[in-house]
């Protein structure tokens, strides 16, 4: 055989050569999973989306059977069904959220499989042409004269070196052949335990709106019931905005008491030459009454509107069942309601938590309302706390954020709640604008 055949062989060889690791290079820069991590970080957080609205709406279920205790029905129940409601919606748009996830996941997969076989397939042909040209280059006679038409010792040791790196390179193909069967298989359960967790999803849909319709049913019955004795709503919710008031000027006076005691404070170390103290309401011309503030309850005021939206819940669990502020009932028209703060129902014995570091500058009790009053105050920020059955802080007393001011007062027809209010000052602050979403 001439030189001139054995270096074209050679070269044909070389070319199929390079070719296969070409293509086992591409392959294995292919991605196996047919989720990318994004991907897999929007699945975590709608599953864990999903546990969390299931976490609120089984401790809703635990708040309605310790409310349907009472005699009768009652909006504060009716409260809870509607946050219950909102959870279960937004639960199933979540359950809808995760199957057109996984129904793009399938069709991801089913791309990544038809991929996977055609790389495969290509594989599979490439070895076969590289199986088919060895063979018909099988004569030893060829490699040998190639071997000796070397030019030098180094270039025959490199050409000796080539014939080994090939045949251990078809055993790597064959071996890779295999592998990528088995990957493809693996691909195909995957797409299977998709369909699979996609159809569970469904059946689990199904029942959470049955269980949303049966809750609506049951919302409307509470609703006819509470419709039927009007009369003794309004009466309730006259008695109830009368004791609020009654509750807010106590609340006002005690603030007033503590902004004048700080003025005082900072007056006292501000005295003029002639030892007079400062008169405040001089140094502006439109003087308006508030909190003065040393340099480190400056630092904590700051600190505390630099929290906004971030503070804890003064409750470790609970449902806002009234909302800030002057509204018409949500269900029951010509019903106004006004809230200084927002009420939280819990349960019976339930902590009740500072929200923020701060100094307890008031401990009350007001008439006909049960339980007591606790103000803590945040440099120029008041929060309020009532009612409390125990009490285990006194006036004075430097709290910690979260740290357990006593425990929530729980009344004859077993409610809990707790009215909590953000003031700056005097000003009334909606709380949910400061507080977190979660507990």
């Amino acid at each position: 055989m001439s030189k001139l055949k054995v270096k074209n062989n050679f070269r044909a060889a070389a070319f199929v050569f390079l070719m296969l690791v070409m293509s086992a290079a591409y392959i294995l820069c292919f991605s196996n999973g047919a989720v990318s991590q994004n991907s897999q970080q929007l699945k975590k957080q709608l599953e864990d989306k999903k546990k969390q609205l299931q976490k609120e709406i089984e401790y809703k279920n635990k708040l309605l059977k310790e409310v349907k205790n009472t005699k009768n029905q009652s909006m504060l129940q009716l409260a809870i069904i509607n946050n219950k409601i909102k959870d279960q919606e937004e639960l199933i748009g979540t359950l809808n959220s995760e199957i057109v996830f996984i129904d793009g996941q399938i069709i991801e997969t089913n791309n990544a499989i038809k991929k996977q076989e055609a790389d495969l397939q290509k594989l599979k042909d490439e070895y076969a042409k590289m199986v088919f040209y060895a063979y018909k280059n099988r004569s030893s006679f060829d490699r040998l004269m190639f071997v000796f038409a070397a030019q030098d010792f180094n270039q025959a040791w490199q050409r000796m070196k080539y014939f080994q790196l090939y045949s251990q390179f078809r055993k790597k193909q064959g071996t890779s052949i295999e592998t990528k069967k088995k990957e493809l298989n693996d691909v195909l359960l995957t797409l299977e335990q998709k369909k699979s967790e996609q159809n569970s999803l469904l059946s689990e849909k199904e029942v959470e709106k049955k269980s949303l319709s049966d809750e609506k049913t049951n919302k409307e019955s509470v609703l006819t019931d509470l419709q039927q004795k009007e009369k003794d709503l309004k009466d309730e919710l006259k008695q109830k905005k009368q004791l609020a008031e009654k509750v807010k000027k106590a609340i006002d006076k005690l603030i007033e008491e503590e902004i004048k005691k700080q003025q005082e404070l900072i007056a006292s170390k501000n005295m003029k030459k002639d030892n007079s103290p400062v008169d405040l309401k001089k140094k502006k011309k439109n003087y308006d009454p508030k909190i003065e503030m040393t340099p480190e309850e400056e630092i904590v005021s700051k600190n505390f509107e630099g929290n906004s939206g971030k503070l804890p819940w003064p409750l470790k669990e609970g449902v806002i069942t009234e909302k800030f502020g002057t509204h018409e009932h949500p269900d029951l028209a010509g019903v106004m309601i006004n809230s200084n703060g927002v009420e939280m129902t819990t349960n019976k014995g339930s902590d009740v938590r500072a929200i923020f570091e701060g100094e307890v500058t008031a401990i009350a009790e007001v008439g006909g309302l049960d339980g007591k009053i606790i103000l803590i105050r945040h440099g120029e920020y008041i929060t309020v706390y009532y009612t409390l059955g125990e009490v285990f802080v006194k006036t004075g007393d430097k709290v910690k954020t979260k740290q357990v001011l006593g425990k929530i007062y729980t009344d004859d027809d077993g409610k809990s709640i707790l009215h909590f209010e953000i003031r700056k000052g005097k000003d009334l602050l909606d709380p949910e604008n400061w507080i977190s979403l979660k507990s």
